[in-house]
């Protein structure tokens, strides 16, 4: 029996745009745990579409818009972003919708808030699963994303978010391994983000950095990652092992930034075979 809502839910000051799956076999005697899919830095929910049949027959799925992205409510200009505030976000939309505990599955900025719920809501994660997540922005992709002027803000000023996105796409996503269909779609739903929402991220970015408090996250952390990703780099990766008491690292060799969109199998595969060894 197919049990799906693909709705809205207010929670707080935002109508949050979602959508729950569940395919499991309506006879099980359990219910299926839960797992949520957060989107990176101005994207939308859509970036987990080939996760969601990889997941459902298993698992209770729930995707949703972060705030001012995808289909969700768009705060007013010079509001402000912070990973808590992020992260109480899905806290809230959980609350609305019953769900008590959840698999956090983030990719790239969207592990950074998975790990902030961690942090705050240690009893809301049964585990965390960062895709190309660092714990900072490093300073080479500060300035790199600036395309040459003062700041990203008058980047996106000078060549809209699309217009960056599509110049710096090759940080995000391995344009070696994407088609060219999956780079043009991707420029196209960040481009879709209005550019007052894309700044009051980026300041929550680079305000961002997790590194002292690494140590107090104590939710099993599974770390997925391109071996040769400039984001999230192994520098990271390794720091991030070293100082989270139970984080596993998996590197996927050849492969740049984007894993959850260029190997989506094997990064379920990965996470369904970190949750049975944890049961």
């Amino acid at each position: 029996m197919k049990k799906q809502t693909y709705s809205s839910a207010r929670v707080g000051d935002l109508d949050i745009h979602y959508e729950l799956a569940d395919y499991t076999p309506p006879w099980r005697t359990t219910p299926p745990e839960t797992v949520l899919l957060y989107h990176g830095y101005a994207r939308n929910m859509m970036f987990w579409q080939a996760w969601m049949p990889l997941l459902a027959a298993d698992y209770r799925v729930l995707r949703f818009d972060a705030r001012g992205c995808g289909q969700t409510s768009v705060p007013p200009a010079g509001s402000v972003y912070t990973f808590d505030q992020l992260a109480n976000d899905a806290i809230g939309l959980m609350d609305v919708l019953g769900l008590d505990r959840v698999r956090w599955v983030g990719e790239s900025s969207g592990g950074i808030v998975g790990m902030t719920a961690a942090l705050n809501h240690p009893q809301r994660l049964q585990s965390l699963t960062l895709c190309d997540t660092p714990f900072k922005r490093s300073s080479q992709i500060a300035s790199t994303y600036t395309l040459g002027e003062k700041t990203r803000a008058a980047a996106f000023e000078k060549f809209g978010v699309g217009g960056w996105c599509r110049q710096t796409l090759s940080y995000r996503i391995d344009t070696s391994r994407a088609s060219p269909e999956l780079c043009e779609w991707y420029i196209a739903q960040m481009d879709a983000t209005p550019v007052h929402v894309a700044n009051g991220m980026d300041k929550a970015v680079a305000a961002g950095d997790l590194w002292p408090r690494l140590p107090e996250i104590q939710t099993p952390t599974l770390i997925l990652g391109g071996a040769n990703s400039q984001i999230a780099d192994n520098s990271h990766r390794s720091a991030m092992r070293e100082r989270m008491p139970r984080a596993k690292v998996v590197a996927f060799e050849g492969y740049g930034h984007g894993v959850n969109l260029l190997a989506p199998d094997r990064c379920v595969a990965e996470l369904k075979a970190f949750v049975r060894a944890a049961h």
